[in-house]
Formats: C-alpha cells, sequence, structure tokens
C-alpha cells in the first residue's frame, strides 16, 4: 500500500463466504474501485455460534484453529474475486474474534464505506446473517451499503427526503452518489392522511396539503440542485405509504439511499421502520445513512487475530 493509500479511507466489507456476501465483495471492489480507495475484507468468529445451544462444553484449541483457517480460505477466495474486477486494487483481509455487530461497528469507524450481503450463512457458519445488517443499519459510524440486487444499470438513484437531518445526509450522499456513476437522482416525498390532523386537513383541504407537501419537497431538493447543477434531480411526490413509494420507484433504480431516521407525523418517509422494510423487499443496493447520535456502539469488539 502506497502513502497515498494510507491516508485513503478503507472500503471494508464483512465476508463469510455466503453468495450475497461474495456479491457484497464484489459490488465493493468496483466501487473502491471507483473511489481510489483500498478494500477491507472482515471474517468474523463468534465461537457461540458454532456450537448448538444444546451441546456442553466449548471448542477446543484445535477446533478453533480449524474454524479461523475455513474463515481465512473464505477471506482469500474473497480477495481473489475482487482482484479479478479491479486487478490493482489493494485489498486486505483480517479476522476478528467477537460478535459481528460489533466486530463490524468497530472496523467502520475509520472507514469511508461499510458494505454487507443481505443475508449469510446460519448453522455452521453463522457470521453475517441478516440481523447484522439490519442492526447495523441504524449504527453504522459511516454510510452502509446493503447489496441486495444489482440494480438497473441506467436507473436513477433513488432517495427519500422528508425534510429531516436523516432525509438531507441521503439526500446529499445521493447525488454525489448519482455525479459519480453519471446518473440522476429521483427524490421521492411520501404522504397520506393518516398522518394528518383531521382539524388540519379541514381546513386546508387535500389540495391544500398536497400544495404543501410538494413545497416542502422542492424545498428539500433545491441546495442540492445550486451545490450540484451537472446533476439532473428529479422530484416525485406520492400520496400513499412511504415504504411502499420507495419499493415502487426501487424497481427501476440504480441504487436507493434512504436515512435510518426521520421525521414522524406529516411526513414520516424515514422513520426507522421504513429503511427495515425497504432492506427486506428491494432488488438493489441500498445506502443507509445514520445520523451522529444514533452510531453509538453498545460495547467493545473481541480482539483481531490477524489476516
Amino acid at each position: 500500500m502506497t502513502a497515498e493509500e494510507r491516508d485513503v479511507a478503507e472500503v471494508v466489507v464483512g465476508v463469510d463466504g455466503s453468495a450475497p456476501a461474495l456479491a457484497a465483495v464484489r459490488w465493493a471492489a468496483v466501487e473502491a474501485e471507483r473511489r481510489a480507495a483500498p478494500l477491507r475484507l472482515v471474517g468474523v468468529i463468534e465461537w457461540s455460534a458454532y456450537r448448538p445451544p444444546v451441546a456442553a462444553g466449548v471448542l477446543n484449541e484445535r477446533e478453533k484453529d480449524v474454524l479461523v483457517e475455513h474463515i481465512r480460505t473464505e477471506l482469500t477466495g474473497a480477495a481473489t474475486q475482487a482482484h479479478v474486477l479491479a486487478p490493482e486494487l489493494t485489498v486486505s483481509h483480517t479476522i476478528v474474534v467477537g460478535s459481528p455487530k460489533r466486530a463490524l461497528h468497530t472496523e467502520a469507524q475509520n472507514a469511508q464505506l461499510l458494505v454487507l450481503g443481505s443475508r449469510g450463512r446460519g448453522g455452521f457458519t453463522g457470521l453475517l446473517l441478516g440481523s447484522v445488517s439490519m442492526a447495523l443499519s441504524a449504527t453504522s459510524p459511516c454510510p452502509l451499503v446493503v447489496v441486495r440486487g444489482p440494480g438497473v444499470d441506467d436507473g436513477p438513484v433513488v432517495v427519500g427526503v422528508d425534510g429531516s437531518e436523516a432525509g438531507a445526509l441521503a439526500l446529499q450522499y445521493a447525488v454525489g452518489a448519482a455525479a459519480a456513476l453519471d446518473t440522476s437522482v429521483l427524490a421521492i416525498r411520501a404522504w397520506s392522511h393518516d398522518r394528518i390532523d383531521p382539524f388540519v386537513l379541514d381546513l386546508l383541504g387535500w389540495h391544500g396539503v398536497e400544495d404543501d407537501e410538494r413545497d416542502h419537497l422542492e424545498k428539500s431538493v433545491q441546495p442540492a440542485r445550486v451545490t450540484h447543477p451537472d446533476v439532473t434531480i428529479d422530484t416525485q411526490l406520492v400520496r400513499g405509504h412511504p415504504a411502499q413509494a420507495l419499493l415502487d420507484a426501487a424497481l427501476g433504480a440504480r441504487m436507493l439511499v434512504v436515512g435510518s431516521r426521520g421525521n414522524g407525523g406529516l411526513a414520516g418517509l424515514l422513520v426507522g421502520s421504513i429503511s427495515r422494510t425497504v432492506l427486506h423487499h428491494v432488488h438493489c443496493p441500498v445506502a443507509v445513512l445514520t445520523t451522529p447520535s444514533s452510531t453509538a456502539p453498545s460495547s467493545q469488539t473481541g480482539s483481531d487475530t490477524g489476516p
């Protein structure tokens, strides 16, 4: 690794050998090359995951050595796949012992991007279960991309906006991604009558509320249009459930970007449940942006055994 590369934050990927994790490695390799960033592959071993709860005793040292060697082989294979797509890419790998959620959270502290597959292996390996992606979507200290599918090559970057801090971060990321990918942005805002005070609705009527929502949407994207005049930012106001609005838009998307938390009440587009629904059902890469207050880890991770 050159001195210049050491000054560039890494793109970190969780690896367990599963097909979704390897898809995440391939996506991350292309993204790291585009960013001129090194790629770091992380395998996590949680010893308790390797023995059924009903089994007596703990793993002995020989069994642990076998598992470490197994993970090392998976990491080497993943690095090979990364180099097929990006031959000049700097790729490193490491094995961490501890909770996958805490270990990957710690790895993400100094990363510019954390990438995970949508599902991992259960049973014997059990390293990157879907619950890990879900947990980190709320707490990752850097942007998280969950690779749910390849996306549509010529599609826009779709982003949910609602006027919240998380929504603003999501829009900022989406515009940057669209500029790098030479595509456009589609900003979505959803609203429905069940989120509106009936008294307000009686005063304004449907059209008044819709006009107000449209005005909020245009004001939300205006700063991005000023700072990135080279990126086309289209807007779409949807009357309906915010999760369904994002899922529908994501059908033709290159990538979907959401915030992990957002406003309730009138807009309510980026509340945590919306992000979770999206992560379960879309078929394109999903970038999740967390606000600083939601990124604190719950405890320390385990020790690093080395690559």
